[in-house]
């Protein structure tokens, strides 16, 4: 709804807590927009999960689009209202292409689908099964949808990231612990890209504000993949991709990134090889 207060709706950025502490009204309508939201019906579990997952985060766990979720909420408000989702939010890893480390040997397996199935709630079991995770081995969990929420909770603690879709509700998500070396961060050593390279590049691709994960990430590999070693790709995009630049050191790739600004992001890679 046009000249809409921003307090008085639901937005994607929102956490669902926050929401939940809003409008409680709300708690049913969630509940019956997706089988993923049946555990928000244990009043301890409101406390928890939610705390951590924003709206359009919730609508990806849930299979759902974010703009659909928000629309919904707003409606049960009474309120025609559809606020675009922030660059950055609800970034799926599902479709993108399986990571070079997918093979890394298992540090630890855990299915945490019969807490879900239960009403429980898992993230103790899954902190602590990261715990035993060694650097150069990989965490690996079994789930009812995607948990995006992890992928900046463990992040934080040096794994990376991906996920699988194997059926209705089972989605098998892989985190690997980086070793030491393996740090985030602009690619380094012999093959290193100084601000001269910016002068000149072999090829060109745009990311539209529009384009949902994991598109992004997909056209800027299959760019890269019909270059030769050492030929660089110049990305134009709307956000820092931190999938993405992580990606791109995993496989070899160098890459320079500049901040323009808000939706200005150019990102210089060497093919690596």
């Amino acid at each position: 709804m046009a000249g809409a207060d921003r307090q008085e709706v639901v937005r994607p950025e929102m956490r669902v807590a926050e929401v939940l502490r809003r409008w409680p009204e709300l708690l049913p309508v969630l509940v019956e927009a997706s089988p993923a939201f049946q555990k928000l019906k244990n009043p301890l579990l409101r406390k928890t999960l939610p705390s951590l997952v924003t709206v359009a985060q919730a609508a990806r766990m849930g299979g759902l689009e974010p703009e659909e979720l928000v629309a919904r909420l707003n409606r049960a408000l009474g309120v025609e209202a559809r606020p675009e989702v922030p660059a950055g939010e609800a970034e799926s890893l599902l479709g993108t292409p399986p990571p070079p480390w997918l093979s890394a040997p298992l540090g630890f397996h855990l299915d945490v689908r019969p807490i879900l199935e239960g009403g429980g709630e898992p993230f103790q079991a899954i902190m602590a099964a990261a715990q035993e995770v060694e650097p150069g081995k990989k965490l690996v969990l079994e789930v009812l949808f995607e948990p995006i929420p992890l992928y900046r909770v463990l992040g934080k603690q040096g794994f990376l990231a991906w996920c699988e879709r194997l059926g209705e509700r089972h989605y098998r998500a892989h985190f690997y612990r980086r070793g030491v070396g393996e740090g985030p961060g602009v690619a380094t050593g012999p093959g290193a890209l100084s601000e001269a390279d910016w002068q000149d590049y072999q090829a060109e691709v745009h990311i539209e504000e529009n384009l949902e994960p994991p598109l992004p990430m997909m056209r800027v590999l299959e760019a890269l993949a019909g270059l030769k070693p050492g030929e660089k790709l110049l990305v134009h995009h709307v956000r820092r991709p931190v999938h993405l630049l992580a990606r791109l050191q995993e496989e070899g790739h160098a890459y320079l990134l500049r901040d323009l600004g808000p939706g200005q992001v150019r990102i210089l890679i060497r093919k690596g090889g």
